[in-house]
């Protein structure tokens, strides 16, 4: 009796094509497990309900926890074609692996036009949501974990502001529903801010002044201040953009190398011995 047997070994042998796959399969493993994360926690999120189900949400069905159950099941599948495709030297999952990079590469590209020529509507679109998420401020039934009170506390400390427009809005029921119904009952102007709104760190809180003279609270706006950082850090913010893209370009010219290489290999191994076939005997 005969077996015939295919000789089984690493097709990529030159160092581009060896330096290209550690690369591609270093860089997926990171991504398979962010992915992994990401969908365990979507999952876990949706399960649970609550905040993310019930504040951050656009037309009752594209919840937190949908697009993070998107974005894993999607990291997952990109990474795990290039990391068989690379590991097991499988060109047309390789393929596969480059098509998909390659549309999402176009799909940023054309979300940073998007966004570049639209924000007007982004920035007004962005503030209703913030206008959302001030009104759960402070709020344990909606806010359960928090997440909304010290999201916005370490921005209003990051960016040194107070509120959307101004420290005022943290007295407007419309704006800051929980926090201006809890402490701003009356229709004086006097009424407790966030700690995050002091200037003093160490203080827990501290009251609302309009005087221009104040010192005891940020008066700049969030809004205000988030533009005036974009505007200030505009060259960075579009550096770190392109750096990103150009390092997809590049796992996408590392998938291109070991798919160029192993073809090659492929159609040399064809040509010449068969695919390395031989004939064992017992």
């Amino acid at each position: 009796h005969y077996y015939i047997t295919n000789n089984l070994r690493m097709r990529v042998k030159s160092c581009p094509g060896k330096c290209s796959k550690v690369i591609l399969l270093l860089v997926n493993i990171v991504i398979f497990l962010v992915g992994g994360g990401l969908l365990g926690l979507g999952i876990y999120y949706h399960l649970d309900g609550g905040l993310y189900d019930n504040v951050f949400k656009l037309y009752d069905v594209i919840t937190v926890p949908v697009v993070m159950m998107f974005l894993g099941s999607l990291f997952i599948t990109i990474s795990f074609f290039a990391i068989v495709g690379a590991l097991c030297e499988v060109v047309i999952m390789l393929k596969i692996y480059m098509s998909i990079v390659a549309i999402v590469l176009v799909f940023e590209v054309i979300l940073m036009a998007v966004c570049v020529a639209m924000r007007g509507a982004v920035e007004k679109k962005a503030v209703l949501v913030i206008h959302n998420l001030m009104g759960h401020y402070g709020d344990k039934d909606s806010d359960d974990l928090s997440i909304i009170t010290k999201t916005i506390d370490e921005t209003q400390v990051w960016l040194s502001c107070c509120g959307l427009g101004g420290a005022a809005d943290w007295g407007n029921a419309t704006l800051a529903a929980y926090w201006a119904g809890k402490y701003h009952t009356d229709a004086s102007n006097i009424f407790p801010l966030p700690a995050s709104c002091c200037t003093d760190r160490e203080a827990d809180s501290c009251q609302y002044d309009s005087s221009d003279e104040q010192t005891v609270h940020f008066t700049l706006g969030c809004t205000e201040a988030f533009d005036t950082f974009v505007e200030d850090n505009v060259t960075y913010i579009t550096v770190g953009g392109i750096v990103m893209i150009v390092l997809q370009v590049f796992i996408l010219i590392s998938a291109l190398k070991i798919r160029f290489e192993l073809s090659s290999k492929y159609d040399c191994d064809d040509y010449v011995g068969g695919n390395d076939m031989e004939i064992t005997s017992l």
